[in-house]
């Protein structure tokens, strides 16, 4: 009587343990990597800019400060001229993440990428449209925000407008900010 306890027992926790182990192992979480993109002309010539301008492009003279004290004029953080205004690390990893959608617009200078609508094959009864703003030059989790919009064929063939999910737009925003923290680690090697 005791062994065929034993036995079972054995049994019971064999086959949880073995249903915790699959269920850990799915494919939404596989990373998958890519070829790495060319580099961006825009963000070639940025980088070439701040490496002729020194590497501390941050220090302002004291004659500039100066300056600046007495007529006011001037920010204390100076412009890098001609250059991306948005983070080129978000910037490069949203267009990489997104590179699979057809794009409509992209604004380096204001921070805005706004793709066409895609459906995963023409007998798809849901496509998506997302745009994403990156807000600001520093490389942080509220530097970019996703808008995905969705739209439901019915069974007339038409296109319905549907409310997308939150955690959509959160998944997008962190594979974005994954591989934009990748490029600054391979941009500091």
């Amino acid at each position: 009587m005791n062994f065929k306890i034993r036995t079972i027992f054995f049994i019971v926790i064999t086959i949880f343990l073995n249903l915790l182990l699959i269920s850990g192992c799915s494919l939404e979480d596989a990373e998958i990597v890519r070829a790495p993109i060319p580099e961006d002309l825009i963000i070639k010539r940025e980088r070439e800019m701040r490496e002729a301008l020194g590497a501390n492009t941050d220090e302002e003279s004291f004659v500039g400060n100066i300056f600046k004290d007495i007529t006011g004029f001037g920010d204390k953080k100076e412009s890098t001229g001609g250059g991306v205004g948005v983070n080129t690390f978000l910037w490069r990893a949203t267009l990489d993440t997104l590179s699979f959608m057809p794009l409509v617009s992209a604004d380096p200078f204001g921070g805005v990428i706004i793709t066409d609508w895609y459906a995963d094959s023409e007998t798809a009864i849901e496509k998506f449209k997302v745009v994403a703003y990156i807000i600001g030059t520093e490389l942080r989790v509220d530097g970019i925000k996703i808008s995905i919009f969705k739209k439901i064929k019915d069974t007339e063939g038409n296109w319905l407008d549907k409310k997308s999910s939150k955690i959509l737009q959160n998944k997008v925003e962190d594979a974005i900010l994954t591989k934009a923290r990748k490029y600054k680690i391979q941009n500091i090697k």
